[in-house]
């Protein structure tokens, strides 16, 4: 019985399953037309993005696999993705006015402030002058008076802070996360100093 419990302790260690070695980091692809499309696409049909983002995001691959691949060329890698971003265009898959009314209507909806959604959608390459027309006129089609101050009542009830507080109020706290979500000071206190009745009304 000893014999058994001996032999059956000394093969355990053999059936247990060793983690396979750690491969190292796979070396970047060439750069090829079609490595371009596929990898483009991947990227768009997981993340919507504006095409100058989108060409930061394929530029940032075609360095990498330039400073690997040292016979490859960049100004003819760049030509491609040149190629793969008309392609883009032209599907639809890339498309700066559709994409930027949709990312102002969905951080208006989520309690952006309009300075906000300005620096939020210039880091996306998006020009000022594109971003606060299509924001005046989201702005003007919603109905709202003021839209910063709705901004801050939908910012207020998603993050529990003034009438839609849960705990003690903490006024200097609470102004604070306003100011930096992009709130200036009279919207920010205006809409604390509201009662739910008056910021629900506003909701509606």
């Amino acid at each position: 019985m000893q014999e058994n419990n001996n032999s059956q302790h000394m093969a355990e260690p053999e059936n247990i399953k060793r983690a396979p070695a750690r491969m190292g980091k796979k070396p970047p692809k060439k750069i090829t037309e079609k490595y371009l499309y596929n990898s483009g696409l991947a990227y768009l049909q997981r993340f919507p993005t504006s095409t100058p983002h989108f060409r930061r995001i394929m530029t940032r691959k075609i360095d990498r696999s330039c400073n690997y691949h040292k016979d490859q060329s960049r100004e003819a890698c760049l030509s491609l993705l040149e190629g793969a971003v008309a392609t883009f265009c032209r599907l639809g898959l890339l498309n700066d006015e559709a994409w930027l009314s949709g990312m102002v209507n969905s951080l208006r909806r989520r309690g952006l402030s309009s300075q906000a959604i300005l620096a939020r959608l210039q880091q996306k390459g998006m020009p000022q002058e594109a971003i606060i027309g299509v924001l005046k006129d989201y702005d003007a089609t919603s109905g709202q008076e003021n839209a910063d101050l709705n901004a801050a009542i939908l910012l207020m009830r998603r993050k529990r802070l003034g009438c839609f507080r849960k705990g003690e109020e903490n006024k200097n706290r609470e102004l604070a996360s306003l100011a930096r979500a992009g709130f200036g000071f009279d919207i920010a206190q205006k809409a604390l100093n509201m009662s739910l009745s008056e910021a629900e009304e506003m909701l509606i």
